[in-house]
């Protein structure tokens, strides 16, 4: 892959990436409610962040911060750009040993239509660089 195949997929991936994020996010708060009650935002965000239930989220969450922060640093090399895309892929490879993000995702993309039309696109992309 090339410095600028790599930029073109990290730049389009984004956009994606945070939307499946947030269907995850909004089937996980849902979730969350029907067992717990009702939470304000900021309280859903604690329990996010402090909770062990939702830990397998973090690779996701590395993942699309490790893009943006890419895609913004002008000293960033080709190196780097390259290694944030296989991060990427790395996180929906069904054959990564130590993915702690698959095991709980792939369940979701049954129970949630929404969830699966954003894993759709992030798929489309992710096959443009087994292409390459």
């Amino acid at each position: 892959m090339t410095d600028q195949q790599a930029t073109q997929f990290l730049a389009e991936v984004r956009k994606p990436l945070l939307t499946l994020h947030k269907a995850i996010l909004d089937h996980e708060r849902a979730s969350y409610e029907k067992e717990f009650g009702p939470v304000t935002p900021a309280a859903f965000l604690q329990v996010l962040i402090n909770g062990s239930g939702f830990r397998w989220l973090t690779p996701l969450s590395t993942v699309i911060a490790n893009v943006d922060e890419i895609l913004d640093d002008k000293e960033a090399t080709a190196v780097d750009r390259v290694g944030a895309v296989e991060a990427v892929t790395g996180l929906f490879a069904a054959d990564a040993h130590d993915n702690a993000f698959l095991p709980r995702y792939l369940p979701l993309l049954q129970a949630s239509s929404t969830i699966l039309h954003a894993h759709g696109q992030v798929a489309q992309l992710l096959k443009t660089v087994e292409k390459q």
